[in-house]
Parts: structure tokens; C-alpha cells; sequence
């Protein structure tokens, strides 16, 4: 990973620029189902009405703009980490696994006792980086919207 990589809590100031990142990124995603893409293409109303919620948004900025971002929900004693999003141009970088990393950190912090994440099974680069950083799968793939299956991987914090 590039020690370069560092990973912020985003803000409601953020939103317009999220928006714009999913608004490149999603469309082209064709390895998730049509309607998966649209509904993760979240507008600025959707992305503030989440922050509200509870929802916590992190990211990696680069020459000055958000060029990676995930999402982090907390559900009882564990953070749901999901919709990780990283421009393409960015790719390649080191981005994913510092997002999971502070994930992982992010969970410590906030007392919860693990991390769990669902991703398509043949996305290699995601399998890479919860093998690395020592998830486990959890039960067997299942659909996670029509024609989207996924399989969920969770690590206890420590």
C-alpha cells in the first residue's frame, strides 16, 4: 500500500463531489445488475439525507478532489462497510485496502466487535484485500438484488 494513502471522514460539504464521483463511476460498473448501478448512484439529497441517518462516509483525496470513498453503517456490535467506490484512474493504487484498514479502525474505535462486507465473488481485487487483511467468509453466496450475487465476508476487531 502507498504510504501516501490516507483515509477522512467526509462531511456534508462533501456531498456534490461524492455525488460526482458516483455519478462517474456507477454508470459504468457493468458488473453489477443495471438497476444496482442506478440506485447506487446517489444524488446529493440521498447523500445528506444518509449523513443525517447515521450514515458515515470516508474517502481518499487525491490532487484535491475525492477519487475513492465507502460507506460504514453501524448495525449492533458490527459496521456494515459497503458501496466502496474508487475512479477509475485511481485504481490499481492502494486506495481499497487502506479504505479497509480504516474500516477495520473505524469499527475499534467505535466499540463495535466486527466488520462485514459483501462483494460479487469473481471482483478479485476485493477478494484480495479481505483475504489479506484476514476476513472470513461468512454462510454461502446469496442474491443480493436480482441477478447479483454476493458473498459476505466478516472479521472480528481486536
Amino acid at each position: 500500500m502507498s504510504a501516501d494513502v490516507k483515509v477522512e471522514q467526509l462531511s456534508p460539504q462533501d456531498a456534490s463531489e461524492i455525488e460526482s464521483l458516483f455519478r462517474e463511476v456507477w454508470p459504468k460498473a457493468r458488473e453489477y445488475p443495471e438497476e444496482w448501478r442506478r440506485k447506487r448512484t446517489l444524488s446529493r439529497e440521498k447523500i445528506l439525507k444518509e449523513m443525517e441517518e447515521g450514515v458515515y462516509y470516508f474517502g481518499v483525496r487525491k490532487e484535491g478532489r475525492i477519487v475513492g470513498l465507502y460507506k460504514a453503517i453501524i448495525r449492533g456490535e458490527s459496521v456494515l462497510g459497503e458501496h466502496q467506490t474508487v475512479h477509475p484512474a485511481w485504481r490499481g493504487r492502494g486506495l481499497a485496502i487502506a479504505m479497509y484498514k480504516q474500516l477495520l479502525e473505524f469499527a475499534k474505535e467505535m466499540g463495535c466487535k466486527k466488520v462485514v462486507v459483501n462483494i460479487l465473488p469473481e471482483q478479485r481485487p476485493s477478494r484480495r484485500c479481505v483475504n489479506e487483511l484476514g476476513f472470513h467468509k461468512r454462510g454461502s453466496i446469496w442474491e443480493q438484488a436480482k441477478g447479483m450475487w454476493v458473498q459476505t465476508y466478516e472479521k472480528e476487531v481486536k
